[in-house]
Parts: structure tokens; C-alpha cells; sequence
């Protein structure tokens, strides 16, 4: 399963593995970041953090807050994944999804 990791040193990353995203969040219950519906028909994804983690992220928090999550303070790793919210179930991410949210993550840095 692809998705998309920013480290909390700010680094963009496109691993994968079905339960990988879960060990990168240092979690088994980690908090789900409603987002906006991609543009362009993209469909949807959704953002993950650790509540547990206290380790500021500013990369990632203006990345989820560019894709449309609530105003917030967004700590340690960010995770975003497709989603199915007819059944509440992870995705992983396309090509043209991990693109767009690139493309969010280059403008969170100028």
C-alpha cells in the first residue's frame, strides 16, 4: 500500500507496505485528519498522527492543512492515505494522488 510519510525533520517520503504506515506513526491507534476531496476528481484521502507524539512537525501540518484539514497544532509524523469513507477503510494511494499532495508539500515549504 502506498502513502505518504513526512518525518518530523520535514522529509517527503513514498514507502509502502500494508502495515508499515502504522509502525512509521509508532502507534496501533493512531488519529485520523478528515481532509478535503482532492481536486480534479482525485478522490479522497485522510491524514493520520500519534496523539502521543509531542514532537512539532511544521512541514506536516501545513501540508494536512493545505489539504484541507481543521486548524490545529499537528505533532511528530503525518501519514496520509486514501480513504473509503463508505467503509471507513485505509487506501492506498495513486499515482496522481501522492501528486497532488506533493504538490502540497512543495508549496508548504515556500
Amino acid at each position: 500500500m502506498r502513502y505518504v510519510l513526512i518525518g518530523v525533520d520535514g522529509e517527503y517520503q513514498v514507502p509502502g507496505g500494508s502495515e508499515q504506515w502504522l509502525i512509521d506513526l509508532d502507534t496501533q491507534t493512531p488519529t485520523r485528519v478528515p481532509l478535503a476531496p482532492l481536486p480534479d476528481a482525485l478522490g479522497v484521502v485522510t491524514g493520520w498522527v500519534n496523539p502521543a507524539d509531542t514532537t512539532l512537525n511544521g512541514i506536516g501540518e501545513q501540508v494536512l492543512l493545505a489539504l484541507g484539514a481543521a486548524t490545529g497544532t499537528y505533532s511528530g509524523p503525518v501519514v496520509i492515505t486514501g480513504w473509503d469513507g463508505d467503509n471507513d477503510e485505509v487506501r492506498g494511494l495513486n499515482s496522481d494522488q501522492a501528486q497532488a499532495i506533493h504538490d502540497a508539500y512543495d508549496n508548504a515549504q515556500t
